[in-house]
């Protein structure tokens, strides 16, 4: 099966197949809420929310660690 992966990688192209292992990624936390209870707020929601926050605020990772 490794194999098979390698040579599918390769036919593809390592950045597209990285691209899509992304945006399946994106599409799980996009779908999967943050609690059970908090069903209007999705893993994605929050993370775009909270860079966000990072953005207008110009923090700094230290600052934002310290935050979290």
């Amino acid at each position: 099966m490794n194999d098979r992966l390698e040579d599918i990688i390769h036919d593809v192209g390592a950045e597209s197949f990285a691209q899509a292992l992304v945006y399946e990624n994106i599409s799980i936390d996009a779908d999967t809420s943050l609690h059970p209870c908090l069903t209007n707020f999705t893993r994605l929601l929050i993370v775009l929310r909270l860079m966000n926050l990072i953005v207008m605020n110009l923090w700094v990772d230290k600052s934002f660690m310290k935050l979290l």
